[in-house]
């Protein structure tokens, strides 16, 4: 499902038209409609207006990922009122591959872990673009081991040289450092030489290819 499906769902489920949700969101119907025709990638304020104005999860929208609408009474609202120096960032069921590919599994979130807010500024990371998942497999240890856990920045979705991104190949997750070769071609690299690389045109739109988000920390769990 693409992001101009999921914004029509997130309309449908509001019970409201696309007029009717660019007036509730305060963004423009035209700009809306560039969404919906995937003229242009969705901006910070739209999805800003969604979560705070509709309910409706920003990560789910970029991704697909988690519960389409936001509860009332989320542990991430609790967590900045009882604590202002710190923010919950949720975890999600799913898990990236470091091998051949894994199959999302329950995208329900599972739990939140609270960063500093300081320490998250400093780096440009948006709180609310940032989610959790695991890794699976041991294609890229040393650096991530199987169930490490790592912190997604969905802001981050241009693949950069030497960075390490999440990417979606049809209902797969991989989790891989990237090469970019020329004519819009893609290598996604293992840390583990024993896995080959997978190339990938990066030019060329499909829907069963999507970067989530670039990998900006990662956690083990003991």
């Amino acid at each position: 499902m693409s992001v101009s499906v999921r914004i029509r769902e997130a309309a449908s489920l509001k019970s409201l038209n696309i007029k009717d949700f660019s007036d509730a969101l305060g963004i423009s119907y035209r700009t809306i409609q560039n969404y919906l025709g995937e003229d242009r990638a969705v901006g910070s304020d739209f999805l800003t207006a969604c979560s705070t104005k509709l309910g409706i999860s920003a990560t789910w929208l970029l991704t697909g990922l988690g519960a389409p609408l936001l509860d009332e009474k989320r542990p991430n609202d609790v967590s900045r009122d009882d604590d202002p120096e710190f923010v919950s960032v949720p975890r999600y069921a799913v898990e990236a591959s470091a091998g051949h590919g894994a199959l999302p599994g329950d995208e329900e979130t599972t739990g939140f872990y609270a960063f500093n807010r300081k320490w998250l500024a400093r780096r440009g990371l948006n709180p609310d673009r940032l989610s959790i998942i695991s890794v699976k497999g041991d294609s890229m240890e040393p650096g991530f081991c199987n169930n490490d856990l790592i912190l997604v920045d969905h802001d981050q979705t241009r693949p950069s040289d030497g960075l390490i991104f999440v990417f979606r190949m049809t209902t797969d997750l991989f989790v891989k450092h990237v090469q970019l070769l020329p004519d819009g071609m893609m290598q996604l690299i293992s840390a583990n030489k024993l896995y080959p690389p997978i190339v990938v045109n990066a030019a060329k739109t499909s829907a069963d290819f999507q970067v989530i988000g670039r990998v900006v920390a990662s956690m083990h769990e003991w």
